[in-house]
């Protein structure tokens, strides 16, 4: 019989998250990765998925908290994220803490449901590190930085030991939003500046039905308008609600700033998810499409596309892109994506594309849903397992947008160290030490018997 051996395989969960440059105005993101890791115990036939007895910890690389909070991006969050989130704290005894209590460290919690070890909310923003790896484009005008972050992953036995290791991408970036919206500033007779972005955004969301101009909005009653965060009033389920709480709610003491033509009354919860209001308010405005008359298809207008990309997997070298499995911003407002974002029934599976697309998937009879577990938020892919009931579609293939082959080294490197090969893992011994070292394609039969 084989040795016992152990072997940890941790991906993001989304494959790029996006935090915005500053949140001094308003916020859309905050900044929120989530990297899940499966363990295996190797030394039989079929590995163990063990739940107990060891530790799984992580460790942010490029991110540090002298880094973060030295950032003069960063340090807008530490400074106005108590105004967006009352009550919380993203500094802690000098170190940077996320909103679920995850800092760039930590221990990783087991997840019965996904058989994985995961960490959610971990404080990652794009660094500037001066080197090669800062890639990504800053859209503010400063120095470029790097989006494809790096954790290191352990895991060690209750004596202390080390069992197994792995490094694994953590991808952030900014979106492309100031590049359209600085323009809009000065069209509107403001700096070209985030402070004047927010005062021309404020203005012209002032226009529409809601009467209501974002900028003239004071949370804490200091005087001065914003933070704003888009999803108080606009259900965002990334945010991890499932209803917008409300202005009011949150912020029981706001003031409206001197100007306003609006009243408290008015602020009050849309009946537009933030999804809505974005996708399908920049596919129809006139003065959008005279901006930007590629907008439908332009994904990377908002999306970040900044010298990086949000979509890098192998279906992009088979020649896909976005619209191929999401649609349009004009399909998905017309078939009713937006109206439920980021739910499993509007997004793509492995079968078929998203609602309202048309298109050839992969086959239900060789590659079934089965294995997954009911959940509205985010897609089958992610909230799935294939192999033996067991080992989830992101172990094996990689984070979502960024599927194995992917088209960036870094992303590659995890399964190259695995198995010698960029692809899926595949090859049997990766996880059965006395089957086959040649590579092909695992049983992803629905009713496989369950790892134990």
């Amino acid at each position: 019989m084989a040795a016992t051996t152990y072997k940890v395989i941790a991906y993001n969960d989304l494959g790029m998250h996006c935090a915005c440059p500053t949140s001094s105005n308003f916020l859309l993101l905050p900044p929120f990765n989530t990297i899940r890791a499966q363990v295996l115990q190797l030394g039989t036939n079929d590995p163990i998925l063990p739940t107990s007895g060891i530790t799984v910890s992580y460790q942010m690389v490029e991110d540090t908290d002298a880094g973060l909070i030295a950032d003069a991006y960063f340090s807008t969050w530490i400074s106005y994220a108590p105004k967006i989130f009352p009550g919380y704290q993203p500094l802690v005894g000098g170190k940077v803490m996320g909103l679920t209590g995850n800092g760039l460290s930590g221990t990783m919690t087991y997840d019965a449901t996904s058989k994985s070890w995961i960490a959610t909310g971990i404080p990652a923003f794009p660094p500037v590190t001066g080197t090669a790896t800062d890639v990504m484009t800053d859209p503010l005008g400063g120095p470029n930085r790097t989006p494809y972050l790096t954790a290191n992953v352990t895991v060690k036995n209750t004596a202390g030991t080390t069992l197994a290791t792995t490094s694994t991408v953590v991808p952030v970036a900014f979106g492309g939003c100031c590049s359209c919206h600085l323009d809009v500033a000065v069209a509107n007779g403001f700096p070209r500046t985030p402070d004047g972005s927010f005062k021309a955004m404020g203005k012209l969301h002032g226009q529409n039905s809601s009467k209501i101009d974002i900028s003239l909005l004071d949370p804490d009653g200091d005087g001065v308008g914003g933070p704003i965060r888009c999803s108080e009033c606009h259900l965002d389920p990334a945010m991890g609600e499932t209803v917008a709480p409300g202005f009011a709610n949150v912020h029981p003491n706001f003031k409206i700033l001197p100007g306003a033509t609006f009243t408290k009354a008015d602020v009050k919860v849309s009946t537009l998810t933030f999804s809505q209001v974005l996708h399908n308010f920049h596919s129809g405005n006139a003065k959008v499409l005279a901006m930007d008359p590629n907008i439908d298809t332009n994904c990377y207008a908002c999306h970040p596309g900044n010298g990086i990309e949000c979509y890098r997997g192998s279906m992009k070298t088979d020649g896909f892109n976005c619209v191929s499995c999401h649609g349009t911003l004009s399909v998905r407002a017309s078939s009713g994506q937006t109206a439920q974002p980021w739910n499993a029934a509007t997004l793509p599976s492995c079968n078929n594309p998203a609602m309202g697309v048309t298109g050839s998937c992969h086959s239900s009879t060789s590659y079934p849903d089965g294995g997954g577990w009911a959940s509205s938020f985010e897609g089958k892919y992610i909230n799935n397992r294939g192999h033996k009931g067991s080992i989830l579609c992101t172990t094996c293939h990689g984070s979502p947008h960024a599927d194995a082959p992917a088209t960036t080294a870094k992303d590659n490197s995890q399964n190259l160290a695995m198995q010698g090969s960029a692809k899926a893992l595949g090859k049997c011994s990766v996880c059965h030490p006395t089957k086959s070292t040649s590579w092909g394609v695992p049983n992803h039969t629905a009713g496989n018997s369950v790892l134990p």
